[in-house]
């Protein structure tokens, strides 16, 4: 048992030792080369979804960028919650929008058990306190607050370290966006087998010097595209390993029974990854030299 532990904390220490590299925090100087790892609601197998905890959490695992999820609060503070109500992630119940800043202070995070905890729903601005310079965010329906984001994110100086995404076609965000669109980085979001999406990528390729695309794949191959194509471009291409539908069953619970499940991204030619199980790809990104 001693010897058991003992190598535990053996393995955490080497392992955040190496997480604690020095990188630079920057989406325009990320390398091509290299394979991003992005956290999903922040690393929220170790902290509730979307909280503080699960922002250090993954900064500490050296994560590249943490996903979070944008609401409202009914006096107009932007804050981190996933659902349109608060019910599964809190002890309140009812929408974002039904509380103050202050009341929605009071109450407590629930766990991925549902299990209540004694941390608080977080601001944006708390987040971009503690992500400054440590690592990446992903925006989740950052565009619908987009007038309440960009400024607090420009006068921090942060628009570097900012991905936003959405669904919107070239021509509507030109339209919603062309005053700021070359201050931004951007990703369209393409559902592979739609037809609809797969027009807006010449739209985007022709227009707009966008980051990447993130594809949907489905829960097969057969709407699949090649993604090379992009890449040769200097176009990133993001795809989750979260669940099956998004990666033709090639999803994260996978690699606990055969880690090199992430071989079938490198091959396709994913080089943004957002991940359930972080430590896990991490080690494989590192064992394939692929890890920024």
């Amino acid at each position: 048992m001693i010897n058991n532990r003992l190598f535990a904390l053996l393995f955490t220490a080497a392992f955040l030792n190496f997480s604690a590299q020095k990188k630079e925090i920057s989406l325009s100087k990320f390398p091509d080369d290299k394979v991003m790892v992005v956290a999903h609601r922040g690393d929220w197998r170790e902290a509730p979804e979307n909280s503080v905890w699960a922002i250090k959490k993954a900064i500490e695992k050296g994560v590249d960028m943490a996903e979070i999820d944008l609401a409202m609060t009914k006096d107009s503070v932007l804050v981190l919650m996933h659902d349109n109500k608060i019910d599964r992630t809190t002890t309140g119940k009812g929408k974002p929008s039904d509380f103050t800043l202050a009341e929605i202070k009071k109450l407590n995070l629930r766990d991925g058990l549902g299990v209540t905890t004694q941390m608080k729903v977080p601001t944006l601005e708390e987040i971009l306190e503690i992500s400054d310079g440590k690592i990446l965010l992903n925006l989740d329906k950052g565009f619908d607050y987009i007038k309440q984001v960009y400024p607090l994110v420009k006068k921090r100086k942060m628009l570097d370290q900012i991905l936003f995404k959405g669904h919107e076609s070239y021509i509507e965000f030109n339209q919603k966006y062309g005053n700021i669109k070359n201050e931004i980085h951007y990703m369209p979001i393409i559902r592979l087998g739609n037809s609809e999406d797969l027009k807006k990528i010449e739209n985007y390729i022709h227009n707009y010097k966008i980051y990447g695309f993130e594809f949907t794949v489905g829960i097969t191959e057969k709407d699949l595209i090649d993604f090379k194509i992009f890449r040769e471009k200097g176009i990133k291409v993001w795809v989750n390993s979260l669940w099956p539908h998004h990666n033709a069953g090639n999803n994260d619970d996978m690699v606990l029974e055969n880690p090199d499940i992430y071989d079938w991204y490198i091959k396709k030619g994913v080089n943004i990854i957002q991940t359930d199980r972080p430590i896990e790809l991490i080690m494989y990104l590192k064992n394939k030299k692929l890890l920024y």
